[in-house]
């Protein structure tokens, strides 16, 4: 194999960005004829550009079977890291672009449920204030979802709620604030009409809640039984915040939300919060992004609204 001295003289010296787009169609097309055309040159060109790739790292990146190939381990740990390096590329491109057109660049933003319809459209209204030609792009999903494209460099930052527990040490967390989780039901409901509720008065109601994997779940399941609840029969499993309203707003259910959402409802007139507290936290709502990597005053000014949004919201 070839010297670790001698791998990083090849990265520094004579690895391209053809050779990444190279092995990243060799993964997606698996043949080396689909893998010319793709590119434009000859089969011969790409089984040259392999071995010469090869030769550089000192391993065997690929294999045949039959008429496809497919990575082995080291190529597959180079093409992920060939995608990254791409992403990175292209996105350098779109900002270089973007600031030559005037337009300012650009700023992609993951956003969990927990802080889309209220955290992260006040933040970005105080961003679009000072830096109204930067475009914000904005990606709900779930943590398993976003983490990854966060380190694959096509996200900037990640807004939502963290699980409690040990930092991952390639990551940056902020926290913004503690937003605890509320019962909640519609105005119709006969719950929602009384000033003081019994925990008792919800035994045999329907109910809206997380899948059972989900912390959130298993924190209800063990208030209701301290409080001599049985675990709800008739239920509906949903992260999803719209469908979740509309389900509340059109059926008898109870559902649970973070306080802020509760409240931005519950003053549309959509829900009602239960006087019952479910106590603690599910962790704080946070702003993540990457440690090591570009910090442009967009994004650092985006972290400031953030902040600012979130101070607004926990002060009420």
């Amino acid at each position: 194999m070839t010297s670790m001295f001698d791998i990083d003289r090849y990265f520094a010296r004579q690895m391209k960005l053809r050779h990444l787009h190279l092995l990243v169609a060799l993964a997606d097309l698996r043949t080396v004829g689909k893998v010319a055309a793709e590119l434009c040159v000859t089969q011969p060109a790409v089984s040259k550009m392999v071995a010469e790739i090869e030769k550089g790292v000192g391993v065997a990146l690929f294999e045949r079977d039959g008429r496809r190939i497919r990575p082995t381990p080291y190529g597959d740990c180079l093409i992920r890291h060939a995608r990254e390096l791409l992403a990175h590329a292209q996105r350098a491109s779109t900002e270089l672009q973007a600031i030559a057109d005037g337009t300012g660049g650009r700023l992609d933003v993951g956003v969990l449920s927990v802080a889309a319809p209220v955290l992260v459209p006040r933040a970005i209204a105080l961003f679009k204030q000072y830096l109204p030609a930067v475009t914000v792009g904005l990606y709900e999903g779930t943590l398993d979802t976003l983490i990854p494209e966060l380190r694959a460099g096509r996200l900037d930052l990640i807004v939502g709620r963290m699980p409690l527990g040990p930092l991952d040490p390639d990551l940056m967390h902020q926290p913004l604030l503690d937003d605890p989780v509320v019962i909640v039901a519609a105005g119709s409901h006969p719950l929602a009409q009384r000033r003081r509720v019994k925990w008792k008065e919800l035994e045999g109601h329907a109910w809206i809640v997380p899948t059972a994997s989900a912390p959130m779940y298993r924190r209800l399941l063990s208030v209701l039984a301290s409080h001599g609840v049985r675990t709800p029969a008739n239920t509906v499993e949903s992260v999803v915040i719209a469908a979740n309203v509309a389900l509340l707003q059109s059926c008898a259910m109870l559902g649970l939300l973070p306080r802020s959402l509760a409240q931005h409802y519950e003053e549309a007139g959509a829900l009602r919060i239960l006087p019952l507290t479910l106590g603690g936290i599910m962790g704080s709502v946070c702003m993540t992004w990457l440690r090591v990597g570009e910090d442009t005053p967009a994004a650092t000014l985006l972290r400031t609204c953030l902040d600012e949004a979130a101070r607004g919201i926990q002060a009420g």
